[in-house]
């Protein structure tokens, strides 16, 4: 984990003011896109992963994956999901509640998918479809054998 400069030190009060800063820049952002390229000019790819690794440690946390699973997934130290569980259970509360909240999320998104795919199989649309998309890539391969005898 990168670690500040100890040679060039900064009080406390200036650091205080750094992260409030900090803080004020991060909530200021509009949209996923504002964040991604904050994030983007901000950390190196190793800093981005090292976070996103502690956030997805820390989701399945809450989803009651087993330590082993979270190391042998997202490959990290029993160290840093001891940190992270200690953060989401016993920290300001922060941490846990986002990832509660993301993982709700996704388990809404899951659902509606299920749920329209269902709606297609009970319409039986689903073959037709398939058929559709059949006749589509069928069509498009005789063009584009017309244009190369046409060329040839």
């Amino acid at each position: 984990m990168p670690r500040v400069s100890k040679k060039r030190e900064v009080d406390k009060e200036k650091q205080k003011l750094f992260i409030d800063d900090f803080y004020s820049a991060v909530t200021s952002l509009k949209d996923k896109d504002e964040v991604r390229e904050f994030f983007e000019d901000l950390l190196t790819t190793e800093e981005k992963l090292m976070l996103a690794k502690r956030f997805q440690a820390a989701m399945m946390l809450n989803l009651d994956y087993l330590w082993d699973e979270i190391d042998e997934r997202i490959k990290v130290t029993r160290s840093t999901i001891a940190g992270v569980y200690q953060n989401t259970k016993f920290g300001f509360g922060g941490l846990g509640r986002v990832a509660g909240r993301i993982v709700e999320l996704k388990k809404k998104k899951k659902a509606e998918i299920v749920k329209r795919f269902e709606k297609v199989q009970k319409g039986n649309l689903a073959p037709t479809l398939v058929q559709a998309g059949i006749g589509l890539l069928i069509q498009e391969k005789r063009r584009l054998r017309k244009q190369k005898s046409v060329t040839s």
